[in-house]
């Protein structure tokens, strides 16, 4: 069957933002902010690894007015149910999607982070962020580090 598309995924989904796989002790970490001005959509990739006996995870999207996180706000329905290690959440993939509508644009908020919540123990994980549906197609490729047809 003959392929329906002519876009490749790496023209279409950009990395913003990328948190290479680690081991985060207990705490509270925000991504950078990433400037979705270019993108009408964007994805949020959260992986987990093992997670410690008592370990949880917790994640909000956070909008801001720039890329210093100035006026910061969080975006509670754009937040994850918990994650623990009791609950079995262990090697978990979680995607929060967004709409760039859903920022609170009038009052000039135009950049998302990440802020999570690593609780009582040690967890493995990776996020990224991947900007969809660019205003400008194809997307830039330099934000791949590789990209094989």
């Amino acid at each position: 069957m003959a392929e329906a598309y002519t876009q490749r995924f790496t023209e279409v989904h950009i990395p913003l933002e990328g948190t290479p796989p680690i081991s985060v002790a207990p705490g509270t970490y925000d991504t950078n902010f990433v400037d979705l001005a270019n993108y009408h959509r964007v994805v949020i990739l959260i992986i987990t690894g093992v997670m410690q006996p008592t370990s949880d995870l917790n994640a909000v999207v956070v909008q801001a007015t720039d890329t210093t996180g100035a006026g910061p706000q969080p975006m509670w329905n754009k937040s994850i149910t918990q994650l623990s290690q009791a609950g079995g959440d262990s090697n978990s993939l979680v995607a929060i999607e967004l709409k760039t509508e859903e920022l609170d644009v009038e009052n000039g908020y135009h950049c998302i982070a990440l802020e999570y919540l690593v609780g009582h123990a040690a967890t493995l994980l990776s996020i990224g962020i991947l900007g969809i549906v660019g205003r400008y197609e194809p997307g830039p490729q330099t934000y791949w580090s590789e990209v094989v047809d």
